[in-house]
């Protein structure tokens, strides 16, 4: 049984937004607030990542480390197409150094 009440100050935009999306999925914001809390007891902590500017740039440089380690050279157009795809957020570290290992394989 429900018997706690817990209070939130949050912008009034970003309550109707996110109101508008969990209405789509069939849940009041109240439902959603119970989701996240508990799925932060099962996760002990939050229940998502949380990245930093200096990690991205961090996984940058790891990038650069490896293009410079595999060849030393420009990189070739396939790897740059790669490296702009992680650039966008389109791919993450893993997937981008498992392509750019592949390639310099070939």
């Amino acid at each position: 049984m429900k018997s706690e009440v817990v209070h939130a100050r949050v912008q009034s935009n970003v309550k109707a937004e996110s109101e508008k999306v969990l209405s789509v999925i069939g849940i009041t914001l109240s439902q959603a607030i119970d989701l996240f809390l508990r799925q932060v007891i099962l996760k002990k902590g939050l229940p998502f990542k949380l990245d930093s500017e200096e990690k991205e740039e961090n996984d940058i440089s790891k990038l650069a480390y490896l293009i410079n380690t595999v060849d030393g050279k420009e990189p070739s157009s396939k790897a740059k197409k790669i490296i702009n795809l992680y650039a966008r957020g389109d791919i993450d570290l893993d997937t981008a150094k498992f392509a750019l290992t592949k390639i310099y394989q070939q």
